[in-house]
């Protein structure tokens, strides 16, 4: 059985994770059903990690690159249940403080001045692409079977997801939306799709202590490097869309400066940690492989 860097990083988070419920199932509702469900879910990777190592086939091969777009999500989904239970201390107080102390003001009220409802508009579209940034790059890179642009922008974004994870179990912060809701003065309005975009991201999402340190931030950041490395035709409207979506997370609300600050952290730490899991953990079978390649790794 060949595991890959990936595999590492997501066996880790559901084994931490498990160990997290185990530890704090006193305080967790249905925790022998958390512990049920992760057991399941490591069995499934390695199961699949087995499968397309006993039988390196196009059909494994690909499902084991792109199991990773339904196990994140679940993974994120899970929080809601756990972290609230295992970690019922908010950061937010800190968080806010750090926020004055650095600059002075609340940067979402001293946002509101430069608030419209245009820009408002255009910055939760922008705010949303975050969740198909990854599968954009991956699609190009796929198309033009660069395999190691693949691997690369895999491990890394992989990595900063689940790191990011963990991260809201021991700092959970529910974000200024929240926090300092009393203190903003005007209510964010768009022109047609700002409130339904904000009522399914909050349906599908739940709520989440997930401000500290941003996500969106941190994987974004990281795929525009990865645009830059290996899909540089793609680097330009990466870059609009990253730096538009830094710029969002605070203008909407959800997250602190000091998340944004640590999300920049992450995407370093993410990337550092995935280039050296690949030296540990090298992959040269991948689905473009020819049949006698494929038979003579099997």
């Amino acid at each position: 059985m060949r595991l890959q860097a990936e595999d590492v990083v997501t066996v880790g988070y559901l084994g931490s994770v498990a160990l997290l419920v185990a530890i704090f199932h006193e305080r967790i509702e249905g925790a022998w059903f958390h512990l049920t469900i992760h057991i399941l879910w490591i069995a499934s990777v390695l199961g699949l990690v087995w499968a397309a190592t006993r039988w390196p086939t196009r059909p494994f091969l690909h499902l084991r690159t792109w199991y990773h777009v339904l196990s994140i999500p679940l993974a994120f989904r899970e929080l809601h249940y756990l972290v609230h239970p295992i970690n019922p201390k908010d950061i937010d107080p800190i968080l806010v403080k750090w926020d004055w102390q650095i600059f002075g003001v609340h940067p979402t009220v001293w946002a509101e001045k430069f608030m419209n409802p245009l820009l408002t508009e255009y910055f939760q579209l922008v705010y949303t692409t975050f969740y198909f940034l990854p599968l954009v790059l991956g699609f190009l890179l796929w198309r033009d079977k660069h395999w190691e642009g693949i691997r690369a922008s895999l491990v890394g974004v992989v990595t900063a997801f689940y790191l990011s994870y963990l991260g809201y179990f021991a700092f959970p912060a529910l974000g200024p939306r929240f926090e300092i809701a009393h203190l903003q003065t005007k209510p964010l309005e768009g022109l047609w799709l700002t409130h339904h975009v904000r009522e399914i991201l909050d349906s599908l999402e739940l709520i989440q202590r997930d401000a500290f340190p941003s996500g969106h931030v941190g994987v974004s950041i990281l795929v525009l490097y990865y645009a830059w490395k290996y899909c540089r035709r793609a680097f330009l409207g990466y870059l609009v869309i990253v730096s538009s979506m830094v710029v969002s997370t605070v203008y909407l609300r959800y997250h602190y400066v000091v998340d944004v600050l640590a999300g920049f952290l992450l995407s370093i730490v993410s990337g550092w940690i995935a280039s050296r899991l690949r030296t540990f953990f090298p992959n040269e079978i991948h689905p473009w492989s020819t049949n006698a390649q494929l038979q003579t790794k099997a």
